[in-house]
């Protein structure tokens, strides 16, 4: 891929005032691509074109898409200790998974007990993406969660000479230096910042995250279907 084409795909590098409006550096204080930032909910996620997830293991030698995986009964009670409200959505759930299709049935998920994230891709191969997603407490109210984007990784696998990974850092750097892009030693963050880091999934990249809260498992668990699935549960006899 020339550099060219991979400087076309960071955000604001093709520079000007109509670049600016359609690919901001920034959204509501948070660090994006041109397609998607941190902190976006449910409909921004709809407007991208997801690759579909499938299972991690094949079926008569085929892969299985994770819309279609079939879970026992042991799985589902499991994952409702986690997401209390997960029927349509268990097989992404089960899978750590998202995708187009996932997103209306995680929709109707509004409660998660513990620390969760899910993951799902879109783009070429020249430029692939990862996005995380986890269902999250408001910091003022813990009944209130919703689904957002905690973390976004972009590789560029055509980038492989010295002198290419220099450059696109460089421009990395300028983009993203208010997120920590470039700076030896972080400045202290507060959660809900977003933070820069260099490095992909498994090639040349960068990637961005979410601060969260050191307490945010202890708020989740202090929604009101946790509170009382924790209740039945304490409540249920012991096993003999």
């Amino acid at each position: 891929m020339p550099l060219k084409a991979i400087v076309l795909a960071l955000p604001l590098l093709a520079a000007g005032p109509f670049a600016m409006a359609q690919n901001p550096i920034e959204k509501n204080g948070l660090p994006c691509v041109p397609e998607i930032c941190l902190g976006d909910s449910l409909p921004e996620l709809s407007k991208i074109q997801w690759v579909p997830a499938q299972t991690s293991f094949k079926i008569n030698n085929k892969v299985q898409a994770t819309a279609e995986r079939k879970l026992s009964e042991d799985d589902i009670k499991a994952l409702k200790g986690l997401f209390p409200m997960a029927t349509q959505a268990a097989p992404f759930l089960y899978e750590k998974q998202f995708d187009a299709t996932a997103l209306p049935a995680l929709s109707r998920v509004t409660a998660a007990c513990d620390v969760n994230e899910l993951f799902g891709s879109f783009g070429s191969s020249a430029v692939p993406t990862k996005v995380g997603i986890s269902l999250m407490p408001a910091l003022t109210d813990p009944n209130r969660q919703a689904w957002i984007v905690t973390s976004i990784v972009r590789e560029f696998p055509d980038v492989n000479t010295i002198e290419q990974k220099a450059s696109v850092t460089l421009m990395l750097k300028q983009r993203y230096s208010r997120f920590g892009a470039g700076t030896r030693e972080l400045p202290s963050t507060k959660p809900g910042d977003g933070r820069f880091f260099l490095g992909g999934m498994s090639n040349f990249g960068f990637g961005l995250s979410l601060v969260r809260a050191p307490d945010e498992e202890k708020r989740l668990k202090q929604h009101a279907t946790c509170s009382a699935t924790s209740k039945v549960a304490s409540a249920a006899p012991a096993p003999r």
